[in-house]
Formats: C-alpha cells, structure tokens, sequence
C-alpha cells in the first residue's frame, strides 16, 4: 500500500494511502464525526445521546491548544468518514520524555478490511514523529485477532503488561 505525506507547506496533516485521506479535523467535520461517535459507542455497547456524541466531536475538532491536548486523526474515503484514531498525551515516558496513548481506533463497518485502520496507524507514527514523541503506545483486547495482526504488521510489538481500569461503580467505591 503506497503512503505518502504532503509537505506542510502545501497541505497540512494530510496523508494519502490508495483512496484514503487521513487528517486532523477541522469545525465542519463536527456532524460526520458526531455521527461516527454514535455508531462507535454503538458497536461497542455503550450508546451514548446525540448531545453527548456532539460535545465530544466538537472537542475532537478543536485546534491544539497545548503540548497535552489530545490529538485526533480522521480517516476519509471516497469523501465519506470511514475512521478515527483518538490519542492522548502520557508523561512521563520513557526518560522523561512525552509519547501518545491511542486511547480509540474505530473503523466504520462498511470500510473494515480495505486498509483504513492502517492508515491511521501510520498517520499517527507519523504524527508522534514530527511532533517529537517518544512512542505510540495503546491496548487493544486480547481476543481482538484481527487488530493484534494488524497492529503486528505495522512493526508494533506486544509488551508484557497487565492492563487495569477503574469505572462506573467501582470507580466511585476506589474513592471512598
């Protein structure tokens, strides 16, 4: 798969793989990534409001602010959203240093398998790059075959560690 990035002089945050577009959002992507929202919450059991989608598509589309914001990469593909890649900013990482925690990677059903996760992939290891992070890190499930053989093809390798959350419930008993 050809993967190239336009220089920032012409045309910024944007790169191209096949027939794919991936690029940071801008104000007039907030409906289609409110609707992108939905469904991901959808697909992954834990539907959300129309309000609720929208307030978290337009923090998604706001210009960075700081060297903490969260850095977001949409994937677009014959002019319709086909993906999304959230990270946030971890420090400290490895000495010190700041790296990015692909907290989302979601791809629309109706374009899983044609290469957009991969495309985000690469945008986001391009993104850490040019902007002086240290690693791209992130968890995916165990039994999630099809992401580990992606993540595994775009050179990531698995690490040794436990992954542990708190929330909802046993979030509030933590704090008491």
């Amino acid at each position: 798969m050809q993967y190239r990035t336009i220089p920032h002089s012409t045309l910024p945050d944007v790169a191209y793989s096949e027939h794919i577009v991936v690029r940071r959002p801008s104000e007039f992507d907030i409906p289609d990534l409110t609707y992108l929202f939905l469904e991901m919450q959808s697909h992954y059991g834990r539907p959300v409001s129309d309000r609720i989608a929208y307030a978290a598509a337009t923090l998604a589309c706001q210009p960075l602010v700081n060297a903490f914001a969260p850095r977001v990469l949409i994937a677009v593909a014959d002019e319709t959203f086909a993906g999304s890649l959230v990270m946030n900013v971890t420090f400290p990482a490895f000495e010190l240093t700041r790296s990015l925690f692909i907290r989302d990677l979601y791809v629309r059903q109706s374009a899983r398998r044609c290469g957009v996760a991969r495309t985000l992939m690469k945008a986001a290891a391009r993104l850490a790059i040019d902007e002086g992070f240290s690693a791209l890190e992130w968890t995916t499930d165990s039994a999630n075959t099809a992401a580990r053989k992606m993540y595994e093809a775009c050179g990531a390798k698995q690490l040794g560690r436990t992954y542990y959350r708190l929330f909802d419930d046993d979030l509030i008993d933590a704090a008491e």
